[in-house]
């Protein structure tokens, strides 16, 4: 039987919605496989808000 392996986790730029702000502001987002997420540990450049709970609306990704 094979083993589950690990997704490479890789980090892009993308536009991340801040919900304290109400603003989409620009972050690093990590992917791995499908999922994406904001990168971890990250304040909001407008209110100084943490971006862990902020919603991933668009990350850009080279083809």
């Amino acid at each position: 039987m094979r083993a589950l392996e690990k997704p490479e986790i890789r980090t892009y730029a993308g536009g991340v919605y801040c919900p304290i702000c109400t603003h989409t502001v620009e972050a690093e987002v990590q992917t791995a496989g499908k999922l994406v997420r904001v990168k971890p540990g990250q304040k909001c450049p407008r209110c100084t808000a943490s971006l862990d709970a902020g919603y991933v609306l668009r990350h850009q990704q080279a083809a």
